[in-house]
Order: structure tokens, then sequence, then C-alpha cells
């Protein structure tokens, strides 16, 4: 091993950011991906390529986030108690775990939290029904006064409001301990927050 090894793991806080990033993307891409992709023939690219990624890169983002929070964790409280950077870091993980509640009916601290991601053998992301226009409607209603204007004697239905779901931003997270089942249910944008205040 060479002097300018590293005796233990290397954590890249600004890497941990990025991560949190894009996992809060993939969810608030999904309600505009949702929102102008046909919801009878979702066979547009946007829908077709979150179809094929989404799952994988919601699963590589959250445990690579939940493990290097751990890994974080472990390696402060190793350090000295008087290390000025353990200090600080404890500091903000109780501003943190007073702060934020990534779950939406249970109060744990995020540590807590990463292990319950860390261990899940159930996750699934929560829909929710659209609110607002989708897009078709614009389409719906441009063809309505079009037909209207051209033929003003004929009775025309107004056309009726697309229905349309996208992702909530909480995944359902299930698992057991101690043959004990658990089950959870992480807001995701709450989750990112805490990541956020504790490693910027």
């Amino acid at each position: 091993m060479t002097s300018n090894s590293p005796r233990t793991y290397t954590l890249d806080a600004e890497k941990l950011k990025l991560n949190a990033y894009r996992l809060l993307c993939l969810f608030y891409a999904n309600t505009e991906i949702a929102r102008t992709s046909d919801p009878e023939e979702p066979t547009d690219a946007a829908t077709s390529l979150e179809r094929q990624f989404f799952a994988r890169e919601m699963t590589e983002l959250l445990l690579s986030i939940a493990i290097g929070i751990r890994v974080l964790d472990d390696q402060m409280l190793s350090l000295e108690p008087t290390n000025d950077l353990r200090v600080s870091y404890l500091a903000k993980k109780e501003q943190v775990n007073k702060a934020r509640h990534c779950m939406m009916f249970d109060e744990m601290p995020l540590r807590e939290v990463c292990n319950k991601i860390i261990h899940a053998v159930v996750v699934e992301p929560h829909s929710t029904e659209g609110t607002g226009s989708h897009q078709i409607d614009k389409y719906n209603w441009q063809g309505y006064s079009e037909a209207k204007d051209q033929s003003p004697d004929e009775e025309w239905a107004e056309p009726e409001p697309v229905k349309w779901n996208h992702l909530s931003g909480n995944i359902r997270l299930g698992g057991s301990r101690k043959k004990e089942q658990w089950w959870l249910l992480l807001m995701v944008p709450e989750f990112v927050e805490a990541v956020y205040g504790l490693v910027n």
C-alpha cells in the first residue's frame, strides 16, 4: 500500500448530493411524462425510456445514497469525541433528525431510514391521480372549438378531461426483522432534503 492510499472508504459529498438530485428528478420528471403521454397508448419515447430505466435508476440511486450516508455516519462516529469534524457533523445530524421526517407515518433518524432502504425487500413507488389538464385535453378542446366554429348549429358535447396518474413521490418499503414484518412509506422529497441538509 502506498503512503497516499486511503485507509478507509473515501466518500464524495458532491456525489451524494448529485445522486439525491437525480433521485428527485426521476420522480418529478414522471409527472411531466405522464401529463404529456397518452394514458391509453403510452408508446412515446419518454414513457418507453422511463419504463425501461426507472426501476434500475431508482434502485441504484436509493441504495448508493443510503449506503453512502451509513458509511459517512460510521466514519464520523469513529473519530475522537473531541474531533472538530465529528462535533460539527453530530450537530448537523441532530438538526436534520429534528427537522426532517422521511417516513410518512413514522419518526426515525436518517441513519435508520437508510437502514430500512438497504434492508427492504419490497420497494413500490406509489401513484396518485394527476391534477390539472393533461396535454391531450388541449388537443380535444381545440378540436371541439373548431367543430363548433364549422358547424355552429349542431350540438357538440364538451370533451371529458383525460384521467391520468403519476408517481406521488412516496415509496412503500417492506421487509422483516427478527421474523417481524415491517412496512414504511418513504417520502422521497423529504429524504432528499435530509440528505442535502446532512452533507451540504
